[in-house]
């Protein structure tokens, strides 16, 4: 470091007092140590010579106090952290120091108080990940401010053209899950040399699955029954997909179509039937849930 480095990081961190005394303290055992060598280096000598300089600054340090009122005294310390502070490039600290040290109390009546919490709201802290509370307070509005989607908000639109859309009003209101992968894309990693390129074969089809309950008429298990009968039927034929396709529309964040903004996300699909789960149980009282797979 530089002899200006050297200095500013002194202040800084002592203050003006404490500088002088560390000064005195630094000179006084080059002296005892030029003694102790003139005594021989001994033990005693290394002893007496440390004395001297023990009693050397300690001369010092009660002529300080003795000159310089307890005020004063403070008013340098805080002068010389400050100057460190401000030789450094400090600004901001070298301010927050002055006003947290209660020298402008007098005239300034509770800027002590005003600094302590200046130096809360702008010092980073463990406690918020290494940032200050002004930046997390700063994240947290951010965030606030933004509605974020919630996964039990979602609205489900079924049609086709065997059954029309007269049921999607219960797939809405009965299904309690909903899962697929709108966009899987895959490919082949093939080795050239001694890196390694992918090669997009391209999409692959996408498994919708939906979780719903059921009235005890069975609308929605017929409704499945309807369209499995038609895309291939138990004397081995199998339908045209104009007839058995089914038409998906799932409308993200939003449960009614009147509440659904014109920037909503959705995604649209064309499925055909896949399989049905039913689970029954004498052991519970519990709806039944119904387990869809469309392709």
């Amino acid at each position: 470091m530089s002899l200006y480095n050297n200095i500013a990081k002194t202040l800084s961190q002592k203050g003006a007092i404490g500088s002088v005394i560390s000064g005195a303290t630094n000179a006084t055992n080059t002296i005892g140590q030029h003694a102790a060598n003139m005594m021989g280096g001994g033990e005693l000598a290394q002893a007496v010579s440390k004395i001297g300089a023990a009693t050397a600054t300690n001369v010092v340090r009660n002529a300080i106090n003795e000159h310089i009122p307890i005020q004063a005294h403070r008013a340098l310390n805080v002068g010389g952290g400050a100057l460190g502070d401000i030789l450094q490039g400090d600004i901001n600290n070298a301010g927050l120091r002055i006003l947290d040290s209660g020298l402008f109390n007098e005239s300034l009546p509770g800027m002590s108080a005003v600094a302590s919490q200046t130096r809360y709201w702008g010092r980073p802290t463990p406690v918020f990940g290494g940032i200050t509370p002004t930046e997390a307070q700063r994240i947290y509005e951010d965030i606030r401010l933004e509605r974020l989607s919630k996964k039990n908000l979602f609205l489900i639109e079924v049609s086709s053209e065997l059954m029309g859309d007269t049921l999607w009003p219960w797939f809405n209101m009965f299904a309690t899950e909903l899962d697929y992968a709108p966009y899987t894309i895959t490919g082949e990693k093939k080795r050239v040399g001694g890196a390694a390129i992918d090669s997009v074969q391209g999409n692959e089809p996408v498994e919708l699955r939906v979780t719903t309950m059921d009235n005890h008429y069975g609308v929605l298990k017929k409704w499945y029954i309807a369209h499995h009968n038609f895309t291939a039927s138990n004397d081995g034929t199998v339908g045209l997909p104009y007839r058995y396709a089914i038409k998906f529309r799932i409308v993200h964040s939003f449960i009614t179509e009147a509440s659904i903004p014109y920037s909503a996300y959705e995604d649209i699909g064309w499925f055909r039937p896949s399989n049905i789960e039913y689970s029954l149980s004498r052991r519970e009282d519990a709806m039944q849930e119904i387990q869809m797979t469309f392709s």
